[in-house]
C-alpha cells in the first residue's frame, strides 16, 4: 500500500537534507525516506513535527484530496501554478502567471503560501530561466524544448531593470536586456557577467493603421496630445517615451493613459490595434498589419548570465543555438531580425573591489 506525500519536494524547496529534517521530526533519516517513498504512514506526532518543520500543514502534506478542498464558511483562496529550477545550487520556485508560455506546473501556491506538490522536481530536467520582453525568447525557449527531454526551458515577462533585478537575487538563469551598449552597460553597473547578442532590431512608434492621426508624431506630444499606451517603469519601451515627453517639456501627467501599463509589447500593439490608445512604443516583431510601425531607433537584445551559471545543461543549450544556423533561419523569419549579430560577445568591465 502507497501513502502519497508531499514530504521531499517541501524538503528540497526548503534546502533541508534528509538527516537535517529528521533530527527536526525526531525520527532516523532512514524512518524518512520511507516516509517519502510512501512507504509508511507517520504517526500524528511525527506528521505535525515534519508540517511544522516545513511551514506548512499536515493536509498540505499527506492528503492530497482534502488539499484541494475549502473548509466550509471559508473563503476560497486564490491559488497560483508554479514551477522549478535549480539556480546556483538553489531550488527555486516561480510562479507561472509571469511565463509568455504555456508550461506544466510543479505545483499550486496558495496565498498562505502553501504548495501543493504534483511533482517531484529530481534534478533530471536541467530547466533553464529565461527573463526579458523580447518576443524572440519564447522562439528560443521553443527551440530548447523540442531539443529533447534533458533540458527545458521556461520565459517569464520582465523589463529590462526587472530582469537584471531577477538575475542578481537568483530567480533566473539568463536576463535578456536592450538597447545600445551604452544602456545594456548602465544597466549592468559593471557587473562581471557574460553577455551575448541575440539579435538586433527596432524599436518604433505604434499608430492606428490608416493613422488618421499622422501628424500626431510629426508635430509630437504638445500639439498632438496623443492617448498613450505603456509599458512599466524599467522597460526600455518607457524610457523612449520619456525621453520623448523630456524633449517636448511635457510633463507625464499632461498624457492621457500614461499611467496605463501593458505587460508586453504585444499588448501594446493590440491596445492601439483595437482603439485603446493613439500610440505605443513597442518591439518591432511585435507590430501587425493591423497597426502602422514609425520606427525610432535600433537596438540589440542581450543575453545576460552569471559565469556561474554557464556549466549549466540549459545555458549550454541556450549557446549552442545562438551558433545554429537553423536557429538563426527560424529567427529571422520570426521576426525583423538581423541575426548577423547572434551570439556575438560584449565586454563589460567587471566592478572594481575597494
Amino acid at each position: 500500500m502507497k501513502f502519497p506525500n508531499a514530504v521531499r519536494p517541501l524538503r528540497e524547496m526548503a534546502g533541508l537534507t534528509r538527516s537535517e529534517l529528521a533530527r527536526r521530526a525526531g525520527i532516523t533519516p532512514q524512518a524518512l525516506g520511507l516516509i517519502e517513498q510512501g512507504r509508511v504512514s507517520p504517526s500524528t506526532h511525527v506528521a505535525l513535527r515534519l508540517a511544522k518543520a516545513l511551514s506548512t500543514t499536515v493536509e498540505s502534506l499527506f492528503d492530497p484530496e482534502q488539499r484541494a478542498v475549502t473548509p466550509p464558511g471559508a473563503g476560497r483562496l486564490r491559488t497560483e501554478r508554479v514551477v522549478l529550477a535549480e539556480i546556483a545550487g538553489v531550488r527555486v520556485a516561480r510562479s507561472l502567471e509571469d511565463s509568455a508560455q504555456p508550461v506544466p506546473s510543479d505545483g499550486l501556491r496558495d496565498e498562505s503560501g502553501c504548495t501543493d506538490w504534483m511533482t517531484s522536481f529530481d534534478g533530471s530536467m536541467a530547466r533553464v530561466f529565461l527573463s526579458g520582453c523580447d518576443p524572440a525568447l519564447s522562439l528560443l525557449a521553443a527551440w530548447v524544448n523540442r531539443q529533447g527531454r534533458a533540458c527545458e526551458a521556461v520565459h517569464f515577462l520582465a523589463t529590462n531593470a526587472g530582469a537584471v533585478a531577477e538575475l542578481e537575487s537568483g530567480r533566473t538563469h539568463i536576463a535578456s536586456v536592450h538597447g545600445t551598449k551604452d544602456d545594456v552597460r548602465s544597466l549592468l553597473h559593471g557587473r562581471d557577467a557574460v553577455v551575448l547578442s541575440l539579435a538586433r532590431w527596432r524599436m518604433g512608434w505604434v499608430v492606428p493603421r490608416d493613422n488618421p492621426r499622422r501628424w500626431m508624431i510629426e508635430t509630437g506630444f504638445r500639439e498632438a496630445r496623443p492617448r498613450i499606451v505603456n509599458r512599466p517603469r524599467g522597460a526600455g519601451a518607457r524610457a523612449l517615451v520619456d525621453e520623448a515627453l523630456r524633449r517636448e517639456g511635457v510633463r507625464a501627467d499632461e498624457i492621457a493613459g500614461y499611467d496605463l501599463e501593458v505587460k508586453t509589447h504585444q499588448a501594446v500593439v493590440q491596445a492601439v490595434a483595437f482603439g485603446g490608445a493613439d500610440v505605443g512604443v513597442a518591439h518591432e516583431a511585435a507590430a501587425t498589419s493591423e497597426v502602422a510601425f514609425v520606427p525610432i531607433r535600433e537596438e540589440t537584445t542581450w543575453l545576460v548570465m552569471k559565469r556561474a551559471s554557464l556549466h549549466h545543461p540549459g545555458v549550454q543549450q541556450v549557446l549552442d543555438l545562438l551558433q545554429s544556423d537553423r536557429f538563426r533561419r527560424d529567427l529571422a523569419a520570426f521576426g525583423p531580425y538581423d541575426v548577423s549579430v547572434t551570439g556575438a560577445e560584449m565586454h563589460v568591465k567587471s566592478r572594481r573591489k575597494t
